[in-house]
């Protein structure tokens, strides 16, 4: 049989019969076997031995297999035929071709379904260039066999059309595909992971499946990250332009920064007095600033009595009472013991209030001028075209400017000429009186 065939060239192989002897009924040796026998179990079968000892020798019929499984097609790519647990078992798909019986009697298997193949597109265009190929053969025939006709001639111009938007088609789908993929120079040498589109399809990607929920608070955060970026943008920019310890002392190189508006109106000032300065000016201000000086030590040295005063008559004990006095106002009172309760939030509050108000007056100045952006920008648009037509005028008279230059040269050069002979003429007759 097949076996013996397969193996008749193996060296050291015994052809003889397997022969299977059972021993002798004596007292040592039972055939009867042992109670542990194990049970069939359901994936067993029974097999008849009368039908196991006969071979069918039925002959399978060739043809009707091809038939049947010709237009198959098997895609085995990326299939897992391990038995692994932690990943998803993927299966190999099977599309089936259409197929035909023409009228010579040959079977002709035609394109996949689009569902199962990406590039069924391609073959759909080959296909309908070969069916007009043969329809303009076949014109060719009718036309060398007949006489050309109107209804004929309307069928060439329609041949033409379709193969004119065939052609197109194949371009815009060779274009297509010369951008979906890259050269193989502009590979990466390892693989890049999966894209989010990918995970939220769930495909699974070296034996993992990600799968990507909508939150509804998405958007809000979104948002918050936005202006938490326009926010430290708007940081960065301001420390590049300098803003730091130099007008608010009490902040060191990590506190909060100022505003950009103000720092900007603050070096507008300074550069204004630096340009206007004079020196009247300049000897005003110093006057000035040792008058504001002198105020400010007679102002601490008043306090500093004050203080020394009120420390004595705590220390002696005797404050001026009258009886007379007004009783204090108990509202004022109240007021007072609130406004020191608050005291504490406000200090905590101090070293954020300047930055904050000077930011919310930037944002009230841009956003002022954002209501007045549309009729900045139309006032910018009319300069623009005011800017063009003057330029164009310009040019104009520029160009009529050079007609001018060069109708002198000619006219110069004219005249030069005319001049030239003169005066040869004239160099002629004066030799000649020589």
């Amino acid at each position: 049989m097949a076996s013996s065939r397969k193996y008749a060239t193996l060296p050291d192989l015994d052809s003889a019969p397997d022969i299977y002897e059972t021993p002798e009924l004596t007292d040592d040796h039972s055939t009867v076997p042992p109670t542990t026998v194990r049970s069939p179990s359901d994936d067993e079968y029974d097999e008849d031995e009368e039908d196991a000892a006969g071979v069918s020798r039925s002959r399978l019929r060739i043809n009707e297999a091809r038939a049947r499984f010709m237009p198959a097609a098997v895609d085995a790519s990326d299939v897992d035929f391990s038995d692994r647990l932690s990943s998803r078992r993927r299966s190999y798909k099977t599309s089936t071709r259409r197929h035909r019986v023409l009228d010579d009697g040959t079977e002709e298997l035609g394109d996949l379904s689009d569902e199962d193949d990406a590039g069924s597109l391609t073959r759909k265009i080959a296909r309908l260039k070969r069916e007009i190929e043969e329809a303009k053969e076949e014109y060719g025939k009718q036309k060398a066999a007949a006489t050309q006709s109107k209804e004929e001639e309307v069928q060439k111009d329609d041949i033409d059309s379709l193969s004119k938007l065939l052609d197109e088609i194949s371009r815009v789908d060779e274009s297509l595909v010369s951008r979906t993929l890259p050269p193989a120079s502009t590979l990466p040498a390892a693989r890049p992971p999966a894209s989010l589109e990918e995970k939220a399809r769930g495909e699974p990607k070296n034996g993992a499946t990600y799968t990507i929920t909508y939150a509804p608070s998405y958007e809000q955060t979104h948002a918050l990250a936005k202006a938490a970026d326009f926010d430290r943008r708007l940081v960065v920019l301001e420390k590049a332009l300098g803003v730091g310890s130099a007008a608010m002392p009490e902040f060191d190189s990590n506190g909060l920064p100022r505003a950009i508006i103000p720092l900007l109106e603050n070096l507008h000032k300074q550069i204004s007095t630096l340009s206007e300065a004079s020196v009247p000016s300049l000897d005003s201000i110093s006057r000035r600033v040792r008058t504001l000086t002198q105020e400010a030590e007679n102002l601490e040295k008043a306090r500093r009595n004050a203080k020394a005063a009120q420390d004595a008559l705590a220390s002696t004990g005797s404050a001026p009472t009258s009886e007379a006095a007004v009783p204090e106002d108990s509202e004022q009172m109240a007021k007072i013991n609130a406004l020191y309760g608050t005291l504490p939030t406000i200090e905590n509050l101090t070293p954020l209030l300047p930055p904050l108000l000077d930011r919310l007056r930037s944002l009230r100045m841009i956003h002022a001028d954002a209501a007045t952006a549309a009729q900045t920008l139309e006032r910018i648009e009319k300069r623009q075209a005011d800017m063009a037509s003057e330029i164009q005028m310009w040019r104009e008279g520029l160009e009529k400017v050079e007609a001018a230059v060069r109708e002198g040269d000619a006219t110069m050069t004219k005249n030069m000429d005319v001049m030239s002979k003169w005066v040869k003429d004239l160099e002629e007759r004066m030799s000649k009186l020589s």
